[in-house]
């Protein structure tokens, strides 16, 4: 029970945050958090069943790295960030409350922190518990990743709404994030693989920390540069 308490708390961390950037037209918080359960049922009815019983990928992904970034892309990222996507654009994306480019990102958010709570709770649970050390800092990092390219998906969604873009925008957004995706966790495998010393096999977790940590600061920021730069562009022209 404390490991899935754990693997909530930094979901709901990262939620208050990204909710808290809307601060001029709040969302509904009953919208906020349908939107994050949505997410979080789709990881679970369909995402999670999909990347690891049809594709069966703990069987192959590993073998070497091209198959590891090939397969991080092409499978688990756009599976999880077209869910993601999913849950926003067949959801909230028509309610009269998504009124702004930035609630693309808002939603996105909440539904990408849904997805990795599901993802930390599997873990949590097919794990048998887990470690206040390693094991916290894992979901701590895949909360992180999981709002980061939720963010990307969720800039895209609200030009989408508020701007005539091309038909092939959205599909852009979807496949930049699925990117991200699945080279953060290459870079990742590489960053925390256990290394042998004299004391014996250790992993370096703190590193998937700081990589994470530093995509997610990194990715957060500028989108939410460029929403508030569209927001601006868009107020002069009217």
């Amino acid at each position: 029970m404390t490991g899935v308490f754990l693997a909530i708390v930094p979901a709901a961390i990262w939620l208050v945050f990204f909710y808290l950037q809307d601060r001029a037209e709040p969302e509904p918080k009953g919208f906020v958090l349908g939107v994050f359960a949505l997410g979080a049922l789709l990881a679970a009815g369909v995402g999670i069943p999909l990347v690891n019983n049809v594709f069966r990928t703990s069987h192959w992904i590993y073998t070497d790295t091209l198959t590891t970034i090939l397969g991080g892309i092409l499978v688990v990222g756009f599976t999880q960030e077209f869910l993601k996507y999913a849950a926003v654009r067949y959801s909230i994306y028509n309610s009269g409350e998504f009124d702004e480019p930035t609630d693309g990102v808002i939603y996105a958010t909440a539904a990408g922190l849904g997805y990795a709570t599901v993802l930390n709770i599997q873990f949590v649970v097919s794990n048998g518990g887990v470690d206040l050390g390693a094991g916290v800092i894992r979901i701590a990092v895949v909360a992180l990743a999981q709002a980061a390219f939720s963010g990307i998906t969720g800039y895209f969604l609200g030009r989408a709404k508020f701007e005539s873009e091309q038909i092939w925008w959205m599909p852009l957004g979807i496949t930049l994030a699925a990117i991200f995706n699945g080279i953060f966790n290459w870079l990742q495998g590489i960053v925390t693989q256990p290394r042998i010393t004299l004391s014996g096999t250790t992993t370096n977790t703190w590193m998937g920390l700081v990589l994470a940590s530093a995509v997610a600061l990194a990715t957060t920021g500028l989108i939410l540069w460029l929403v508030r730069r569209n927001l601006k562009s868009m107020q002069a022209g009217k």
